[in-house]
């Protein structure tokens, strides 16, 4: 019943049959009606006949002749053939009664009686029929008929047809740009599963025009930023009487904001590149350990200055995945926590991994996430401590669930405020099949 093919014909089938049962019991009233109304018009002409002979002087030829009308012939028979009446029923029309005979359904019924040595016969004229009668009166019914399986038909169609003008409204609103269309459908078939379909589409495109929107707010703020500096340090650069150390001092600061813009139009590229992947490209089976250690070695300069150090626990493991896109996970991931250690903090990184699932975690002892921030951290632009705004883009941990998701696994994080937070990946593992049809790539050094 959820499908319109399935209405539509038990629908047509219900018309069928309502209309053929109604011409059942109409062809049935109307033919016992007709044949009904027979005997009792040729009664009421037997009335006359009679009437006339017994209150006037007409002759018998006369009576016949006012009597009959258009429908009905009376015809004076001089003898009856008694094989057509039977015995007994001539017996009784020679008693004076009155005889109805059954012609057939087509032909309805004739009269007898006997006046005086004649006999008077009545029966439909001859270009006349009961199917005749009964057409004449059933054509309105046929009108009345159509009218009604018109009706019906036109109800459907509209109740079919009245959605559809309505999705086709609400997606000339969303052409529009308008993403608040819904459609209330409380039906079950296709027409409720499209709407259904279009709602969800809808809210998707709406949620994706908030994003679009909040993306712009945030890009136009970021860019803004580095761009104001820039702007008034080169107009400082321009007074004749800066000293030589200023002048150094400014066109440093010029240059780490122009680092800084070159940085994040990098990792806004990355990012566009990486959403619009749907699989991981050139996969290669390598020593994930050993990627660990050699982005801890790459970062030295920052955690050397902090003077942090790291306890580290990896078991050997090999994965099938993008190298350079797994050394951007863990770039950005111990890259955080270099920066939101304190000075002489510790970094603890750990790689188990068995048949099923490696897993990477990276914890520090800084000054943790609070919870209202730990759901909006994975967000473009997202910074929980502003104190560090000017050292990243906010798209760090953006690029770092997308690269997670496209191999198939998660990202966790587990924070105590002032105790330190800890990222954990789970990334499934490759079946032994992968890690032969792609060879290892280049020992990876310590």
């Amino acid at each position: 019943m959820n499908s319109i093919s399935t209405k539509l014909a038990l629908f047509f089938n219900a018309v069928i049959l309502i209309a053929t049962g109604l011409s059942f019991v109409t062809v049935s009233l109307l033919s016992r009606q007709v044949a009904d109304e027979i005997v009792m018009d040729h009664r009421e002409m037997v009335e006359s006949i009679l009437t006339l002979r017994d209150r006037t002087a007409l002759n018998l030829d006369d009576i016949v002749a006012i009597v009959s009308t258009p429908n009905y012939v009376v015809r004076r028979v001089e003898l009856l053939d008694a094989a057509d009446l039977g015995g007994p029923a001539l017996e009784r029309l020679e008693q004076g009664e009155v005889l109805v005979l059954d012609r057939g359904r087509l032909h309805g019924v004739t009269t007898v009686l006997r006046l005086g040595d004649a006999y008077i016969s009545i029966g439909l004229q001859p270009q006349r029929s009961v199917l005749q009668i009964w057409f004449s009166r059933l054509w309105t019914l046929i009108v009345l008929y159509l009218v009604l399986a018109g009706g019906l038909i036109i109800a459907l169609t509209r109740r079919v047809v009245r959605p559809v003008l309505e999705l086709t409204e609400a997606t000339q609103q969303v052409a529009k740009g308008n993403f608040d269309v819904h459609i209330e459908s409380g039906r079950e078939d296709e027409i409720g599963r499209l709407t259904a379909n279009f709602n969800h589409m809808v809210r998707e495109l709406r949620t994706i025009d908030y994003l679009r929107r909040d993306f712009i707010s945030n890009v136009s703020h970021e860019i803004k930023t580095p761009l104001a500096s820039i702007q008034g340090y080169a107009r400082l650069l321009q007074h004749e009487a800066l000293s030589r150390e200023e002048q150094a001092e400014y066109s440093t600061i010029i240059a780490e904001e122009a680092t800084r813009l070159s940085s994040l139009a990098s990792a806004m590229l990355r990012l566009s590149r990486l959403e619009s992947q749907e699989r991981v490209e050139d996969p290669t089976c390598y020593r994930l350990d050993e990627q660990l250690r050699r982005t801890i070695v790459l970062l030295e300069p920052q955690w050397r200055s902090k003077a942090i150090e790291f306890e580290l626990d990896l078991q050997p493991v090999e994965y099938v995945a993008s190298e350079e896109l797994m050394h951007q996970v863990w770039s950005n991931l111990i890259g955080n926590a270099v920066k939101f250690s304190h000075l002489g903090g510790r970094i603890d990184v750990s790689l188990h991994g068995d048949a099923e699932a490696v897993v990477v975690s990276i914890g520090d002892h800084g000054p943790g996430i609070a919870a209202d921030d730990i759901a909006h951290i994975f967000e473009k632009f997202f910074q929980v401590d502003r104190a560090h705004s000017g050292e990243g883009s906010g798209l760090g941990l953006s690029l770092v669930r997308r690269i997670v998701d496209l191999q198939g696994g998660r990202v966790d994080v587990q924070s105590i405020v002032g105790q330190g937070s800890t990222f954990t990946v789970t990334l499934p593992n490759r079946p032994a099949a992968s890690r032969e049809a792609s060879p290892p790539s280049g020992g990876a050094s310590r």
